[in-house]
């Protein structure tokens, strides 16, 4: 028997790193699109300077630790007890 009710765990893990997820990834990723970085003109030949508005490492960090919530989401449902409230099905004799 499955179950489809959602715990609180369940909605935290997915809101938390869902959320930090897709801001680390769409949302500033269409901020550093929107505000066009302004190009520095280059003085010496192959010297390219990126200047963006969010920077690479705050995005990674964000990832990152959504990425770290779903791995204790993860660790947390491999350890809990399964049925979840502490119900137990037992198996009825049929003999």
């Amino acid at each position: 028997m499955t179950n489809n009710t959602l715990t609180t765990a369940d909605r935290i893990a997915m809101l938390g790193g869902g959320s930090l997820i897709l801001c680390g990834i769409a949302v500033m990723g269409l901020v550093n699109e929107l505000a066009g970085a302004p190009h520095i003109p280059v003085e010496e030949e192959g010297v390219i300077v990126a200047t963006p508005v969010v920077a690479p490492e705050l995005r990674a960090y964000v990832v990152g630790f959504g990425l770290v919530v779903w791995l204790f989401y993860g660790l947390y449902k491999l350890a809990a007890a399964p049925g979840g409230d502490g119900e137990r099905e037992r198996a009825s004799p049929t003999a």
